[in-house]
């Protein structure tokens, strides 16, 4: 069988991001059901029970990360299995003695070399779990990292290692191993602060992580504080029993296997809390010499001085780097600064001749209009005077053909012309009343043997309107443009409809088809310039992307609009309407 995948465990979306599931909320309330029954015990059973919970939550977090994560990605987990494992295994030794020999065991023994051995293991695969969430190892981030070091390592050697040795021991093997838990716990320490500012705080199993180092740490710091009263069975032990149970629950919890985002950023960020973290360290030296003085303790002069003195050097290459990064930042925005006014100027550059030549090819066409337009009425001219003379039917069908095709270029020419009109500046009209009911039927008209060689059917719809101001000629040339673009565009055996109606204020004609229809993408840039759509390019039908263009400055000229409505596949409607006058 295949191992699923860590999307297919964890289900859509990240799992980070969701609650905490029910079976980790009730492993936690059977571990806390099982610390409280630790209370409840004689001492001989409080031994044995501490190492069964420790056993137990160990076996879960290997049981946990193997159901809930690859292979290659379990060492962090399994290394925190060991390291706890290092710390069960301690506490059964210790629960042989006292139980069998009803004595603790002697100082150093065999669980000290297992509960140190832990620690190591623990601070370990936090790191690698940081370095899975893009843990960065930059300049920056080694600096952080050796700032909040110092400042724990100066309060740990003050308040809790050297403290040993004015203790009396009865071997100095002993106190060596007295001196090794707090020095230990400087790893866990900068391990939490590290989980405090990494990028995981969305993810569950990275939150119940977090707390279950950081009860380890809070039990350890309190026991250095209250060694020589400490009995077991103390409510000390609720902290690492909760530990135990909580590192656990991270373990099962499904949303290890998504425990972050990571971060991708090449260097960390310096969020409120990292610059907490890194002020708290800083200031960790004269605190230190405060609160020595205000207990009447004697000062450690010698190592607070040594520990300020390291704490300032890093500060201060942390600075350094800070003006380095907004000296290059400074630089980068300059650069690009000027790389985008050179790209401006010469974006300026490109358009001015852009529009140039956009000139130059207007004044080429109109140009070129002009000098066809004379010779092609000529043309015309003259085959309309032979046909009139001409009395061979064969003669007469071949003049028929070149008088289409002229009157075909002319129309060309006219539009051309038109456009090249219309791109510098509006067009005029010469304003009359013009009765649209009768232009629709005359437009119908000349339609009309057009759409029989098609094979399309025409049908009209037009009531009573009021007339309009505007230009007949134009308007005319408006409808003869939609009307042939609805039979150009529709398939044999189609139709198209014209409806002419009188809406409150304005005028209103509809040209629908039954043709090939218009795709959404395309409907913007029907009424451009030269715009041809795909479905015509593909059917290869005849056009040159001016009618629409031209019927839309028409209707615009005379204080109306146009739009369009269709689908592929579903004909077309053009919708003109024109105000009364």
């Amino acid at each position: 069988m295949t191992t699923p995948t860590i999307s297919e465990r964890a289900g859509p979306g990240l799992s980070g991001r969701l609650p905490m599931s029910n079976a980790t909320t009730a492993f936690i309330a059977a571990g806390a059901l099982a610390i409280g029954l630790y209370f409840l015990l004689p001492p001989d059973g409080q031994s044995v029970f501490y190492v069964v919970i420790g056993a137990s939550s160990v076996a879960a977090i290997f049981v946990g990360s193997a159901r809930n994560l690859p292979r290659a990605e379990r060492l962090p987990w399994q290394l925190f299995g060991l390291g706890l494992a290092g710390q069960v295994a301690g506490d059964a030794i210790f629960a042989v003695y006292e139980v069998s020999l009803d004595r603790e065991p002697p100082s150093p023994s065999v669980a000290d070399v297992f509960y140190l051995a832990g620690y190591p293991l623990l601070a370990i695969g936090v790191l690698l779990i940081l370095r899975r969430l893009g843990g960065q190892t930059s300049r920056t981030a080694i600096l952080d990292t050796a700032i909040i070091f110092s400042g724990v390592a100066l309060v740990q050697w003050v308040f809790f290692i050297d403290p040993y040795n004015h203790i009396r021991f009865g071997t100095e093997g002993a106190r060596l191993v007295a001196m090794g838990y707090p020095a230990m716990d400087v790893l866990l320490l900068v391990a939490l602060a590290q989980l405090l500012v990494g990028p995981g705080g969305r993810a569950v199993a990275y939150r119940l992580l977090l707390a279950s180092v950081a009860l380890w740490v809070v039990a350890d710091e309190i026991y250095g504080l209250n060694f020589d009263s400490y009995q077991g069975g103390d409510w000390i032990d609720a902290l690492w029993l909760g530990s135990y149970v909580v590192w656990a629950a991270a373990a099962l919890e499904p949303s290890m296997a998504h425990i972050a985002e990571a971060d991708r950023r090449r260097l960390p960020r310096l969020t409120t809390a990292r610059l907490t973290l890194l002020a708290a360290a800083s200031f960790t030296a004269p605190l230190t010499l405060l609160i020595e003085r205000a207990a009447h303790h004697r000062a450690h002069a010698f190592v607070i001085a040594l520990g300020g003195a390291a704490l300032a050097a890093l500060v201060l290459l942390r600075l350094a780097g800070l003006v380095h990064a907004v000296e290059r930042a400074g630089l980068a925005e300059r650069v690009a600064r000027r790389e985008a006014e050179q790209a401006q100027q010469l974006l300026a550059y490109q358009n001015q001749q852009l529009l140039e030549i956009d000139r130059q090819k207007d004044e080429f066409v109109s140009s070129i209009s002009h000098e066809l337009r004379t010779p092609l009425t000529s043309i015309a001219g003259y085959v309309e005077l032979l046909l009139e003379e001409e009395q061979d039917t064969g003669k007469r069908g071949h003049l028929a053909i070149v008088e289409r095709n002229a009157d075909r270029l002319l129309a060309l020419v006219s539009d051309l012309l038109f456009a090249a009109r219309l791109q510098y500046g509006r067009l005029e009209l010469e304003r009359s009343p013009v009765d649209l009911q009768t232009l629709v039927r005359q437009a119908m008209d000349s339609a009309r043997p057009r759409a029989q060689a098609a094979s399309v059917v025409l049908g009209v719809e037009t009531v009573d309107v009021p007339k309009i101001q505007g230009e007949p000629a134009k308007l005319a040339q408006l409808l003869d443009n939609l009307i042939s673009n609805a039979i150009k565009f529709t398939p044999r055996d189609g139709r198209v409809d014209v409806r002419l109606a009188a809406r409150d204020t304005m005028i209103r004609i509809e040209v629908s088809d039954t043709g090939i229809g218009i795709p959404d993408e395309e409907r913007e840039r029907l009424f451009e310039r030269f715009f041809r759509a795909q479905a015509a390019l593909e059917r290869q039908i005849q056009g040159t992307g001016l009618g629409l263009y031209i019927s839309k400055a028409i209707v615009e000229a005379h204080g109306g609009r146009i739009g369009v409505d269709g689908a592929p596949g579903e004909g077309t409607t053009f919708v003109v309407e024109l105000p009364v006058a």
